[in-house]
C-alpha cells in the first residue's frame, strides 16, 4: 500500500533555534542568554529546538 504524502501545512509543536529566534524578535546571543536564564529548549542530535507552548509559559511566567 502507497504511503500517504504528509500535508503541507502540518502544524508542528516545535520550533527550530532560527525559527524560536524569529518568532521571540531577538538576536541569536540573546536566545543564548535566555537559554541560560532558564528558557526551556531540547536538543534532538545536535540540534536545538523549543517547544512553542514552553516559550509561551515562559514569557507569560518572566
Amino acid at each position: 500500500m502507497a504511503r500517504k504524502k504528509p500535508k503541507e501545512n502540518v502544524d508542528r509543536i516545535f520550533f527550530t533555534f532560527a525559527e524560536a529566534q524569529d518568532f521571540l524578535g531577538v538576536s541569536h546571543q540573546t536566545v543564548y542568554k535566555l537559554i541560560r536564564e532558564g528558557l526551556p529548549s531540547h536538543k534532538i542530535g545536535k540540534k536545538r529546538v523549543f517547544l512553542k507552548e514552553d516559550i509561551i509559559r515562559w514569557i507569560k511566567q518572566h
